[in-house]
């Protein structure tokens, strides 16, 4: 995939996909781009990726978190994802 890099992920991600689609996804974009896909101290989950950077309560949250996120910067820069 060529292109911006946020948008290429959001693409991949389906937000109607089960948590383990989503985790998946993320992970690999982790592993592949030298992200951070890493639990924190309790229950709170970081996701580090391509700038956009979330700290949410649970997992799950922050896959819910890091979409909203990341969509909401691709409309600032005029893209659509």
């Amino acid at each position: 995939m060529s292109g911006d890099p946020i948008q290429n992920l959001l693409k991949r991600i389906d937000p109607q996909s089960d948590f383990a689609a989503k985790h998946d996804a993320f992970v690999a974009e982790a592993l592949e781009t030298g992200g951070s896909y890493q639990a924190q101290a309790g229950s709170a989950f970081l996701i580090d990726l391509h700038g956009v950077r979330v700290l949410a309560n649970s997992e799950s949250s922050a896959h819910a978190l890091w979409l909203r996120a990341a969509n909401t910067q691709v409309a600032k820069l005029g893209g659509a994802a």
